[in-house]
């Protein structure tokens, strides 16, 4: 090839490229605002966060959940950053805003709750109003708006049902009456063969053997070396923990020190205290539910359920 050839070459590559920047801005119109917002790094990002928001990782996950999707390139694809819901804990979930469809990636790393559907459906909600916002749409109008198309996945390393592949937001808050509101999303289990969702799913399962090994260690630079090494010699994310390894340590340290511990599970802590407390006293457990009715602003349900946690828990302690 001459010069010049070569030179046309890289010119026709560059046209190439700049067309489908433009062909994936005028299908995401009206994100670029909520994107270029949300897409910079965030100090409490969770390893889980920071692997899939790379752009290849990013396409490898998308092409395993859409394997019939065999046209799709990095370019149609965009990083959306979830607000975090409720608390200002790590970011554990995130979107891929895809040909104006989101999908959304939540992840139950720690422990498996159906509060979780709540949690993936609110983000989504709060997505939509924004987008009907940036498109001008009015939802007053007798004119139908458009709604942003979405698919969402909950990874589950651990604890999940293994027979469950779907959580339903009827099922989980309304048990399954019809006419409630409802919003599914799918589950993906630890046993997950092949693939990037395999070798993360493999990654999780070494932390915790790892955190395990080392639980006396008051240093947790310890384990979380010890997970990386494991991980890159057995396979698990090697790619990513070698080139990035800094970052995942610091993403690590931060998320799993145990100086870090957000509002959320403080207050948990301080219920189960008060509920322990008030058991060692001899008070009912209807007395007690009143005191978080009126101490804590609970639901009498939502009281009655942290007693049955804290009972169970000391059930269990005590077998």
């Amino acid at each position: 090839m001459t010069k010049e050839e070569h030179f046309l070459s890289e010119i026709e590559s560059l046209r190439k490229k700049l067309e489908a920047e433009k062909k994936r801005a005028d299908e995401n119109e009206g994100f670029r605002d909520l994107i270029e917002g949300r897409v910079k790094r965030n100090a409490k990002d969770s390893v889980f966060n920071d692997l899939f928001s790379r752009p290849e990782f990013m396409i490898q996950l998308y092409k395993e959940l859409f394997p019939k999707d065999t046209s799709i390139t990095s370019a149609d694809l965009e990083l959306y950053r979830c607000q975090s819901v409720m608390t200002d804990s790590p970011y554990n979930d995130i979107g891929i805003l895809v040909r104006r469809k989101l999908i959304l990636l939540g992840e139950e790393e720690s422990q498996w709750s159906e509060n979780i559907i709540y949690r993936i459906c609110a983000y989504y909600f709060d997505t939509a109003g924004q987008y009907i916002r940036q498109r001008s749409m009015n939802v007053h109008s007798k004119m139908k708006i458009d709604l942003l198309d979405v698919e969402a996945f909950v990874f589950c390393p651990k604890g999940a049902p293994a027979d469950q592949d779907s959580i339903s937001l009827r099922d989980v808050f309304f048990n399954g009456e019809e006419g409630k509101p409802d919003f599914t999303a799918h589950i993906i289990h630890g046993d997950h063969k092949g693939g990037i969702i395999a070798e993360y799913m493999g990654f999780c399962h070494v932390l915790d053997e790892k955190r395990d090994l080392y639980k006396s260690s008051p240093y947790p630079e310890k384990w979380i070396d010890a997970t990386i090494d494991a991980c890159i010699e057995q396979g698990f994310l090697a790619t990513y923990m070698m080139e990035h390894r800094a970052e995942v340590q610091k993403i690590m340290l931060e998320m799993y020190s145990p100086k870090f511990v957000d509002d959320a599970e403080r207050k948990t802590e301080i219920v189960m205290n008060e509920i322990g407390a008030l058991r060692d006293a001899g008070i009912s457990g209807e007395a007690i539910r009143d005191v978080l009715v009126k101490r804590h602003n609970m639901t009498p349900t939502y009281a009655q359920r942290c007693i049955d946690y804290a009972v169970s828990t000391d059930a269990i302690m005590t077998i």
